[in-house]
């Protein structure tokens, strides 16, 4: 969904701009705020973490967002051309370095083009596919990934009360997103590989409904090249799932982390929190609290006004007893 503009907001990020001169100095000022003002660059580790977002969170939000303005900007994608860029629009691959795209290279070379009988066999090759599976799956596997979730089978997946993410192990030489065919709908989801060889069926990894309807429109899903692909859907109701997919077993409720990151709050609640830890700062080093200094601020305007007694002198907060409750 696109936000709707706001004149306030473009007109204070009009004068960042104005006053910076240069897209990436805009942008740096941008996360900067992020990582001082916030908990955006805050990575939770448990469940028991009030603060912070799950792993790629944070990384997954900027591209959504991004992708989401390319698609106003440019309208329905025409036919994608052989580049890493994955077929649906709301798609994103995540690089990795020239060495690891020379040897996906080189490996996509050796299952796609079979060589008569040294062609690897079937069989074979998904004893390979499944054993690197579980190796991805207990390597890569950390509590903020089954954060409100769980491990599955084939998949695991987390929550929060607004999205879910689920994560299926992919074989190692799967390191393009056009290797993929994964369909999401509102109310189901597929992955599967795409065949090396004409004529062949797909290998499908996970498929199912879903346990409550999502919005198309705003989900997406991401390839992490060798490890897993990543499914971010958004939820069209917010309630707690107690399972990703119908007739997997379901979690406990007692078990689910009803806390909220400071990015899913609204504006009032957070600019109270950011009030009290401004107060909480404030007087562990002995200074006066943001109330306290409303009050001075009052005061000093009200100290040299005509009919005080204390009109010509400079305002001398020692001898004002503030008591702000």
């Amino acid at each position: 969904m696109v936000s709707k503009p706001d004149p306030e907001i473009d007109a204070r990020l009009s004068e960042i701009l104005q006053n910076v001169k240069q897209i990436d100095l805009f942008m740096d000022a941008i996360f900067s705020f992020l990582y001082r003002r916030t908990d955006f660059y805050h990575i939770m580790t448990s469940k028991t973490d009030a603060m912070g977002l799950p792993p790629g969170a944070a990384r997954r939000l900027i591209m959504q967002t991004y992708l989401k303005y390319e698609q106003l900007k440019h309208g329905v994608p025409t036919e994608p051309s052989e580049t890493d860029i994955p077929e649906p629009l709301n798609t994103v691959e995540n690089e990795t370095n020239e060495q690891q795209n020379e040897t996906s290279e080189q490996q996509n070379e050796t299952v796609q083009q079979p060589k008569g009988k040294e062609h690897l066999k079937p069989s074979k090759s998904n004893i390979q596919q499944n054993e690197t599976k579980q190796k991805t799956i207990s390597s890569a596997l950390s509590q903020a990934d089954t954060f409100n979730g769980a491990m599955c089978d084939t998949y695991w997946w987390s929550q929060s009360i607004k999205d879910v993410d689920i994560k299926v192990a992919v074989p190692h030489h799967v390191r393009k997103a056009k290797q993929l065919d994964v369909n999401i709908q509102a109310s189901s989801i597929k992955v599967a590989l795409k065949p090396a060889e004409p004529n062949k069926t797909p290998e499908v990894l996970v498929e199912g409904k879903l346990k409550s309807q999502i919005r198309t429109d705003e989900s997406m899903w991401s390839l992490i090249p060798g490890e897993c692909v990543q499914l971010n859907l958004e939820k069209r109701i917010e309630t707690w799932w107690h399972a990703a997919l119908q007739g997997e077993a379901e979690i406990d409720p007692k078990s689910i982390n009803n806390s909220q990151s400071m990015n899913e709050l609204d504006e009032d609640d957070k600019q109270g929190f950011r009030q009290a830890m401004f107060d909480f700062e404030q007087k562990q080093q002995g200074k006066p609290t943001s109330k306290e200094l409303s009050a001075h601020e009052m005061l000093t305007k009200a100290w040299d006004v005509e009919g005080s007694p204390f009109k010509g002198q400079m305002y001398d907060p020692s001898v004002v007893n503030i008591s702000t409750g």
